[in-house]
């Protein structure tokens, strides 16, 4: 029986160990800077023949009362879609039309403390979005989205409007979410 002994070859034996640390972090590091380009944040899923937005004014179907709501929704889902860059904005007009309307507002009882004293509420905010295609003249989705923030009971009024304009912003968030990536 031959008995063959293997020698192990180790092809970095002329580097030294700081040599090799630095080489394994440059390949860390290369293989992320490739990875990377391969992730796209956006999903990308807006049809190629969508260059403008239109957004029209919200409105408010909630019978809540504050016309200053629908206002703010308005202005957040320019300003969202603005910032994003993925449409040229226009007035009217656009290759794709945004609608929305808030639908409902609800605020209900979510904590009760000791003597049965509300001490946390939760208001409920509720929109019904439209992404129509202008172009095609038929309609990408509807979608009804909602969203809900907590306020203590000793804010009053002022941590209700609080929480129903940060409802908003991240309503307008969502809607930003919905077009430009399919979800």
């Amino acid at each position: 029986m031959i008995h063959t002994k293997l020698n192990k070859v180790n092809f970095f034996s002329f580097l030294s160990n700081r040599d090799y640390c630095r080489l394994s972090v440059f390949c860390v590091l290369i293989t992320v800077q490739l990875l990377s380009g391969c992730y796209s944040f956006t999903g990308g899923t807006i049809p190629e023949h969508l260059q403008t937005l239109s957004i029209s004014q919200a409105g408010d179907n909630s019978g809540f009362g504050n016309p200053r709501f629908r206002e703010y929704l308005t202005e957040q889902i320019i300003d969202r879609f603005r910032k994003d860059n993925s449409f040229t904005l226009k007035e009217t007009g656009g290759d794709a039309k945004l609608t929305a309307a808030i639908s409902s507002i609800n605020d209900a009882t979510v904590t009760v403390g000791s003597g049965e004293l509300e001490r946390e509420r939760k208001v409920t905010v509720a929109i019904e979005a439209e992404y129509f295609d202008g172009v095609k003249k038929k309609s990408i989705w509807k979608r009804t989205l909602s969203n809900f923030q907590i306020y203590a009971v000793a804010e009053g009024q002022v941590g209700r409007d609080a929480g129903i304009t940060k409802a908003l912003k991240q309503l307008s968030d969502d809607l930003l979410t919905a077009v430009v990536s399919g979800w």
